[in-house]
């Protein structure tokens, strides 16, 4: 079957949509070529404040991490000063009780006149 032969005026058509839609194409390219330009350049420059950022954190970081060592130092300082003095309070604790039980018992005592109290 022999091609069907196709006048000059349609093949000019089609040449010319073809003409256009390369012409949007390439306009659609050198847009998106822009965008690409100026988003590279915005990537850049908030790459460079996110690594600012990075570095001010890291910084914090590292001096959150000495007051805390300090703190436990000084916690560690502390517990060692407060051993003696809970020493202390147990020995005085039991004192105390000792005391105060002998102090009950001879009011007991008093009461119950196991004991009596003369004045010379």
């Amino acid at each position: 079957m022999p091609p069907t032969p196709i006048s000059n005026a349609v093949l000019l058509e089609k040449l010319d949509n073809v003409i256009k839609k390369v012409d949007g194409l390439s306009s659609d390219m050198r847009c998106n070529a822009n965008e690409f330009t100026n988003f590279a350049k915005e990537y850049t420059g908030s790459h460079t404040q996110v690594v600012e950022s990075d570095k001010q954190a890291h910084a914090r970081i590292n001096e959150l991490k000495k007051r805390m060592d300090d703190f436990d130092d000084a916690m560690k300082k502390l517990t060692e000063s407060i051993q003696p003095l809970i020493v202390t309070n147990k020995i005085l604790s039991w004192l105390a009780i000792a005391f105060g039980g002998s102090v009950i018992a001879l009011i007991w005592a008093i009461v119950t006149h196991t004991v009596e109290l003369v004045a010379p």
